[in-house]
C-alpha cells in the first residue's frame, strides 16, 4: 500500500512540474520600411498569442521602420495599439534612428518606448534567454 500511494504522489508531483507550461519570450527585430513588413509583424504576434497567450515579445523598430511608430506615418497604428494595450506587447523606438531621421520622442505613438541603441537592445533580450526573430526582408 505504501508503495501505491508513493507512486501516486510520486506521479502527481511530475505531472505538476512538468505539466507547467513554459512562457515563451521573443524579441523582433525589425529595420524594414516596408509596410507589408510592418503589417506582417503586427499579424504574426497575433497569430502566437492565439496559441500561446503567455508569450513576452517585444518588437524593436530601427532604421526607417522606425516610421512604423510615427504618429503621422504609420500604416498600423491600430495594430500596434491593441497588441501593447491588450496583449501587453513592447514596442520599442531606436534613439540613434531617430537621430538619423530627425524623429522626436513626441512624434512617436504613446505605446512605444526609446531605447539607446537597438542592437544593444537585442542582445540585451538574448543574454536573458529571449528568441531572436529577424522581421521583413
Amino acid at each position: 500500500m505504501k508503495s501505491i500511494l508513493l507512486s501516486f504522489f510520486l506521479f502527481v508531483f511530475t505531472a505538476t512540474l512538468f505539466g507547467q507550461k513554459k512562457i515563451h519570450k521573443i524579441v523582433y527585430d525589425i529595420s524594414s520600411a516596408d509596410t507589408a513588413d510592418h503589417s506582417g509583424i503586427v499579424r504574426q504576434i497575433k497569430n502566437i498569442l492565439k496559441e500561446a497567450p503567455t508569450t513576452k515579445i517585444e518588437v524593436v523598430f530601427h532604421g526607417k521602420a522606425i516610421y512604423a511608430l510615427v504618429k503621422n506615418k504609420t500604416t498600423v497604428q491600430e495594430g500596434i495599439e491593441f497588441l501593447v494595450n491588450e496583449k501587453h506587447i513592447l514596442v520599442a523606438a531606436c534613439n540613434n534612428s531617430m537621430k538619423r531621421l530627425e524623429i522626436k520622442k513626441e512624434e512617436l505613438l504613446p505605446v512605444a518606448f526609446v531605447v539607446p541603441v537597438a542592437i544593444l537592445e537585442l542582445t540585451y533580450k538574448q543574454e536573458q534567454g529571449w528568441s531572436y526573430i529577424r522581421s521583413g526582408h
